[in-house]
């Protein structure tokens, strides 16, 4: 059961990654969000996108049994990890009022630190994932 449960709490966690990622673009000028994912030198908006992506399709292909179980648990865990580390560093260097001063919302003010929450829900699914295949 936990062998297929696994997977599909890693692609919904990959889902609500990319629905907090672009939250803000329905909430805010795109000019300000992309200010807002700009305070590092690393497009995390982009980067969390891709592996976000590549990790729903590993997580499926792993749940259809069309690839190694193990080798997907491994991809899937390095992605997470690596879109988990880079959306901390982007929440803990990012200022508060960076997106809430220019969109005038004060219901975004804590949106960095549920994206960056989010985002670790990839690999301990992946995790999961992991102990459970091998």
């Amino acid at each position: 059961m936990s062998k297929r449960l696994a997977p599909k709490v890693g692609i919904a966690s990959c889902l609500a990654v990319l629905l907090l990622l672009s939250l803000p673009y329905f909430l805010a000028p795109a000019t300000v969000v992309g200010a807002y994912y700009g305070t590092i030198p690393v497009p995390v908006h982009l980067l969390d996108t891709l592996f976000a992506l590549v990790a729903i399709i590993a997580f499926g292909s792993g749940l259809q049994n069309r690839s190694d179980p193990a080798t997907v648990a491994g991809v899937t865990l390095a992605l997470g990890a690596f879109m988990a580390v880079i959306t901390l560093w982007w929440a803990v260097v990012t200022p508060t009022d960076t997106l809430v001063e220019a969109a005038r919302m004060d219901s975004l003010s804590m949106h960095r630190w549920g994206f960056a929450l989010v985002t670790f829900a990839v690999p301990i699914s992946a995790g999961w994932y992991a102990r459970d295949v091998l």
